[in-house]
């Protein structure tokens, strides 16, 4: 029995080879190395398979006690969210204190030479 697409798979892989795409742009502009690059591209393929058989991950839904796959896909997207905010937040004060020295170090040497 084949299975009609639903319209949630058709913009889920349509986003997913959009993302692919921004993938190898980024990657041939040097804004992501190898590993970076191969890991994306691993995860946009994994997002798409999943979103052409939403069934293989059935069993995993049944260990955890969730529903349906749109469930859990939504809650590991808040997980990486959550992840990725908290990750920014770290790298703005990081770069905010190296900004900070910057500036103290430059507001030194001008107050000694004026």
């Amino acid at each position: 029995m084949v299975e009609a697409f639903l319209g949630i798979q058709i913009i889920s892989i349509s986003f997913a080879i959009f993302m692919l795409y921004v993938t190898f742009l980024h990657s041939k502009r040097g804004n992501l190395n190898k590993k970076e690059s191969y890991f994306w591209v691993f995860l946009w393929l994994s997002f798409i398979y999943f979103a052409l058989f939403p069934k293989v991950l059935d069993p995993v839904l049944a260990k955890l006690f969730v529903t349906r796959t749109m469930d859990l896909l939504m809650i590991v997207a808040f997980m990486i969210l959550a992840y990725l905010g908290f990750m920014n937040h770290v790298g703005i004060k990081n770069l905010q204190s190296q900004i900070s020295k910057i500036v103290s170090k430059g507001a030194i040497k001008k107050a000694k030479r004026g």
